[in-house]
C-alpha cells in the first residue's frame, strides 16, 4: 500500500512541473490516493509496484512538501467524513469515498407555459427533447476524431469542422426603407425650422447622420471571427473556469428549433459580461446559427480607458487603434451597439435614431438573423432578476404584427456562476462612484481573472415557444377583460412608445402586451436558473447560521435544503457527498465571505467537563461591505422561497398583538383569519412588486397566495381551525357540494375564505421554520421602511435622486450602527431606487427630469409630516418581528 502511495506521489510531482497551478497537483494526487484506498480495502493482496518502474529523481524537499500537503488534506477530509458518518448524517459504508462533481447534476428541462403556449409545449421541439437521452455536456471539452492530426490539433480541427452560415449585411436595405426615409424627411424639416437653414441642406445633413448612426450601430457578424473566437475561448476559459455545463437535451432542443427556419430570439437574464460570450460559444460550437447581440454603446469605449485631458498624440492614436480593434472584434462576433440614452435632450425624442434602430432590427429579422438581447437591460447588481424592459421585444412584436416575419421562437435562457467573473457590485450598492479603469488596473484585473478559480458555469435553455401563440393568448385575454365601448377593437399594427421607434400615439394595449410577455420570460428564466453550491451555502449562512455553526450542522441543513429543491424540481447544479460540495463552495467563495476554523468544544455534565473534541466552525462574514457580496449569491435561493416568506411576513403583521401575549401563548390560542392573511400577503406583494415577479402574467396572484398558504399548512406552521364554524354552517357547506352552479361555487368559496381561521403552531420546530422564512424578506422590508421614513426629509423641498438616495443610505447606516437594523445587506442602492419607483407609481412622489437629473418632491397631499409618517407606518407594519422589535 505504501508503495502505491509513493508511486502516485511521484506521478503527482511530475504533473506539478507540467501544470499551470500547484493546487491542481494536490487534487489529482488526492483523487488517486482515494482510488487506491478503495481498491486496497476490497483486496487484501494489493498489487505491488513493478521493480522496473522508472521514476524521475527529485529533491527531498520537493517530495516532502508534496507529501505533507497531500497528507494534511487527506487527514482533514477523512476526519470530517468520519465525524459526520458517526452522527448518522450519511448511511454509507466506511470504504466509500466520493468526490463532488458539480457538472454531473440530474436532467432538468423547464417547459413553456401550458396556459399561454400549450401548442409550443407539445411541439416537435418538445418531442425531440423527450426522445433525446440527456446528460451534462462540458462545452470546454472537445471530443477529437480518431486520427493523429485531430488529436494533436484537437481545437483547431474542431473549429474547422463547424457548419458555415451566411450572415448577410442589411445596410442598404435599411437606408432604402420607406419608414426610415419618412423619419429622415420629418427630422430634416424640424432641423430646417429650428436652425433656419434651407430644407435641402438639412436633408443632406440628416441623411448623412442616418448613415453614420447605422455604420456605428450595425453588426458585421462573421463566420471567420466566430471560429477564431471559439478557438481562443477553448484556450482561455479553462484557465479560470472548471467547466461550462449544459444539458445535451437542451442543445438538441435548440438544434430542432434552429431547423424551423424561424428567427430564434434569445432572451437571457444578465449576470455577467460572460453571458453573451457563452451563448455565442454555445451556438457556434453546436452548429446553430449565432445571434446578433444588442450591446450598450458604452462597450465601444476603449477597454483600457484613458483620460481625454492631457492626452499625448501617440496615446490618442493608440486609443483610436484600440477602439477600432475592440469594436471590430465585438461587431464581428455579432454585437450591434445601442445608445444607453436614446434621447440626448430631455423632453425631445430623437426620432431619427429610434427609426434607424427600429428599421435595422426589423431588416435583420427579415434577413433571417437570430437575435439576442437582455430583457432586464443591464446586469443585476443584487443577484435577483431585474424588472424587464420591453424596448427591443416591442420591435420583434411589431415585426410579427406587420408581417415582416411569419413567427419567432422566444428562448428564455438562464446562466449561473459559482463565482462571478465580473467581481462584485459592492461599491455601486453602497452609493460610491464607479472607479474608472486605467491601463494598469485593467491588465491586473485580466491577469487576476486568468489566474483565478471561478468554478462552474451552468447554462439552462428553456423550451422555445411561439411568439405568435403567446400573442394570441394575451390578445384574447385583453379582449375578454376589456369593458365594451366604441373604442374597443382588436390590436392592430401600430407603433407604440414602448418600441424603440415610437410615435406620439400611445397604444396602451400594445404596451401591456409587451410587458406581459417580457415578465413571463423573466419569470421563466428565474424558475429555471441553475442553483449552484455557492448559492446554497451563502443562503444558509446568512439566513440560518448568521452567528456561525459547526460543519456537521451545515451539512445537515444543506441536505434538508437540497431535498426540498429536488422535490420542487429545481435545477440543482451539483452532486456528490455534501461535505465535499460544501468544501468546494467555501473554497470558491473564499475567506473574504466565509470564515472557517478548527476549534475545541468541551461537553459538560452538571458543569463538569467530560469530553473535548475538535470541530470545524464556519461563519459568514456578515459585516459591511462583505455581506453585500455574500447576499448576491444568497439571493438566487431567495426566489425559491419568496412566496412562503411573503405569507409568513403577512402572518407576523397580522399576529403582532397576539404572538408575544403570554396569555395567548399559555392558552395555545393564536389565530388569524384567512381573509386577513391573504389581504396582508397581497399588500406585501404590492410593496415589493419592483423586486420580484411573484407569478406568471397568465396567473392570478391571489390564487397563488392561497395555494402558498395551503402548502405552508402541510409544514405544520399553522392549521385550519374547524371549530370556528357553527353547526348550520358545516351543514350548509356539505349540502352545497350537491350543486353544480359555478356562481354558487364561487360564492361559497369566497364566503369560506372570509370565515376560515388558522391556528398558529407553537411547537419549537414550527416556530424556527416560521422565523427562518420571515428572516428572508426582512432586509428588504427594512430598506423600504427607512426609505419611507426618509420621505419626511422631502417635506417642503426637493432633492435630486442622487442626494435622496444618499440621505436614505445615511439613515439606514445610522440604524445599523445603533442596532435597530440587524442586516447589513439592507444598505443597498438598488432596493432604494425601487422603493422610490414604488412611491412614484403610488402618487406619493413626483419626479421631474432636469438636465438628465431626476428631481424628487412630494405630491401636495403628502407634503407634510403627518401624511409622510402614514406612508412610513404602512410599510413598517411588516417590519415587525417577535421578541426583537
Amino acid at each position: 500500500m505504501e508503495g502505491l502511495v509513493e508511486l502516485f506521489l511521484f506521478c503527482g510531482v511530475i504533473y506539478y512541473f507540467f501544470s499551470r497551478r500547484a493546487t491542481d497537483m494536490v487534487d489529482v494526487i488526492q483523487n488517486r490516493i482515494q482510488e487506491v484506498y478503495t481498491s486496497w480495502e476490497s483486496n487484501t493482496d494489493p498489487d505491488r509496484i513493478p521493480d522496473d518502474l522508472h521514476v524521475p529523481r527529485l529533491s527531498t524537499n520537493e517530495l516532502r512538501r508534496a507529501g505533507l500537503s497531500v497528507q494534511k488534506r487527506a487527514v482533514k477530509n477523512k476526519e470530517q467524513a468520519r465525524i459526520i458518518r458517526n452522527n448518522s448524517l450519511f448511511r454509507i459504508k466506511e470504504s466509500e469515498i466520493s468526490i463532488a462533481d458539480p457538472t454531473k447534476s440530474s436532467s432538468f428541462t423547464y417547459y413553456c407555459c401550458s396556459s399561454c403556449t400549450p401548442a409550443s409545449r407539445d411541439s416537435l421541439v418538445n418531442v425531440a427533447a423527450k426522445q433525446h437521452q440527456s446528460n451534462i455536456t462540458n462545452l470546454l471539452v472537445v471530443n477529437s476524431k480518431p486520427n493523429i492530426l485531430s488529436k494533436i490539433f484537437s481545437h483547431t480541427s474542431h473549429v474547422f469542422s463547424f457548419m458555415k452560415y451566411d450572415y448577410p449585411r442589411v445596410t442598404e436595405t435599411v437606408l432604402d426603407d420607406e419608414r426610415l426615409k419618412d423619419a429622415i424627411r420629418q427630422t430634416a424639416r424640424d432641423t430646417s425650422r429650428a436652425d433656419g437653414i434651407p430644407e435641402d441642406e438639412a436633408l443632406k445633413k440628416t441623411e448623412a447622420r442616418a448613415r453614420t448612426i447605422l455604420e456605428r450601430m450595425q453588426s458585421s457578424l462573421s463566420d471567420a471571427v466566430l471560429r477564431f473566437a471559439a478557438w481562443t475561448l477553448y484556450k482561455l476559459l479553462p484557465l479560470f473556469i472548471q467547466s461550462a455545463a449544459v444539458q445535451s437535451r437542451h442543445i438538441e432542443m435548440l438544434r430542432k428549433a434552429n431547423e424551423t427556419n424561424l428567427p430564434l430570439i434569445f432572451m437571457p437574464l444578465h449576470r455577467s459580461h460572460l453571458d453573451y460570450i457563452m451563448i455565442s460559444f454555445l451556438t457556434v460550437t453546436n452548429n446553430i446559427r449565432s445571434p446578433l447581440v444588442a450591446a450598450g454603446d458604452n462597450l465601444r469605449i476603449p477597454f483600457f480607458g484613458v483620460g481625454q485631458s492631457n492626452m499625448t498624440p501617440w496615446r490618442r492614436i493608440l486609443m483610436r487603434m484600440q477602439e477600432g480593434i475592440q469594436t471590430g472584434l465585438m461587431s464581428g462576433l455579432g454585437a450591434f451597439f445601442i445608445k444607453r440614452r436614446l434621447d440626448p435632450v430631455a423632453g425631445r425624442r430623437d426620432m431619427l435614431y429610434r427609426a434607424t434602430l427600429h428599421t435595422y432590427i426589423m431588416e435583420c429579422l427579415r434577413a433571417g438573423h437570430n437575435l439576442e438581447f437582455f430583457v432586464e437591460g443591464g446586469r443585476t447588481r443584487t443577484g435577483k432578476p431585474c424588472m424587464p424592459k420591453g424596448g427591443i421585444l416591442s420591435v420583434v412584436i411589431d415585426a410579427y404584427m406587420d408581417g415582416t416575419i411569419e413567427d419567432a421562437l422566444l428562448v428564455p435562457v438562464s446562466m449561473n456562476y459559482e463565482r462571478l467573473v465580473d467581481g462584485n457590485f459592492v461599491r455601486e450598492q453602497l452609493g460610491q462612484p464607479k472607479k474608472m479603469e486605467t491601463f494598469g488596473s485593467t491588465i491586473r484585473a485580466i491577469w487576476a481573472t486568468l489566474m483565478g478559480n471561478y468554478g462552474i458555469v451552468k447554462v439552462d435553455l428553456c423550451q422555445p415557444f411561439s411568439l405568435k401563440e403567446m400573442l394570441k393568448f394575451f390578445q384574447a385575454q385583453q379582449n375578454k377583460l376589456a369593458i365594451p365601448s366604441p373604442a374597443e377593437r382588436p390590436l392592430k399594427v401600430t407603433m407604440s412608445t414602448s418600441s424603440l421607434y415610437g410615435t406620439d400615439v400611445v397604444v396602451e394595449e400594445h404596451r401591456q402586451l409587451v410587458d406581459k410577455i417580457a415578465r413571463h420570460v423573466v419569470y421563466d428564466c428565474s424558475k429555471s436558473t441553475p442553483i449552484m453550491s455557492t448559492n446554497v451555502v451563502a443562503f444558509l449562512l446568512l439566513n440560518k447560521f448568521r452567528e456561525g455553526c459547526t460543519l456537521d450542522k451545515l451539512v445537515e441543513a444543506f441536505d434538508a435544503l437540497r431535498q426540498e429543491l429536488e422535490w420542487a424540481k429545481r435545477d440543482v447544479a451539483f452532486c456528490g457527498e455534501t461535505i465535499d460540495i460544501i468544501n468546494h463552495a467555501m473554497e470558491i467563495l473564499g475567506p473574504g465571505l466565509v470564515k472557517q476554523q478548527r476549534q475545541e468544544i468541551t461537553d459538560a455534565v452538571d458543569g463538569h467537563p467530560i469530553k473535548s473534541q475538535l470541530v470545524t466552525a464556519i461563519r459568514p462574514v456578515a459585516i459591511l461591505p462583505n455581506v453585500i457580496e455574500l447576499a448576491y449569491y444568497s439571493n438566487t435561493m431567495l426566489l425559491h422561497y419568496v412566496m412562503d416568506s411573503v405569507v409568513v411576513t403577512a402572518l407576523y403583521a397580522a399576529l403582532k398583538t397576539q404572538i408575544n401575549d403570554p396569555q395567548a401563548i399559555a392558552a395555545n390560542d393564536i389565530t388569524v383569519a384567512q381573509s386577513v392573511l391573504v389581504e396582508n400577503a397581497l399588500a406585501v406583494c404590492d410593496i415589493l412588486k419592483y423586486e420580484f415577479i411573484f407569478c406568471k402574467p397568465c396567473q392570478d396572484l391571489e390564487e397563488i397566495v392561497i395555494r402558498t398558504i395551503e402548502n405552508l399548512m402541510t409544514t405544520g406552521i399553522f392549521y385550519k381551525k374547524e371549530e370556528g364554524l357553527l353547526e348550520e354552517e358545516i351543514w350548509s357547506k356539505k349540502y352545497a357540494k350537491h350543486f353544480d352552479d359555478s356562481s354558487d361555487e364561487e360564492y361559497i368559496a369566497e364566503s369560506q375564505i372570509k370565515k376560515t381561521e388558522f391556528k398558529l403552531s407553537l411547537e419549537l420546530e414550527h416556530s424556527k421554520r416560521m422565523e427562518f422564512l420571515h428572516t428572508l424578506l426582512r432586509p428588504l422590508i427594512d430598506t423600504y421602511t427607512f426609505s419611507a421614513f426618509s420621505l419626511k426629509k422631502l417635506v417642503g423641498r426637493s432633492l435630486s435622486e442622487r442626494d435622496l438616495v444618499q440621505e436614505i443610505l445615511g439613515e439606514i447606516k445610522t440604524n445599523i450602527d445603533q442596532g435597530i437594523i440587524n442586516y447589513g445587506e439592507s444598505l443597498c442602492v438598488d432596493p432604494i431606487k425601487n422603493s422610490l419607483k414604488l412611491f412614484e407609481k403610488k402618487n406619493i412622489l413626483e419626479c421631474h427630469p432636469q438636465e438628465h437629473v431626476k428631481i424628487y418632491y412630494l405630491k401636495d397631499e403628502y407634503d407634510d409630516d403627518a401624511a409622510a409618517n402614514t406612508v412610513y407606518e404602512t410599510i413598517a407594519a411588516y417590519k415587525w418581528t417577535r421578541n426583537t422589535d
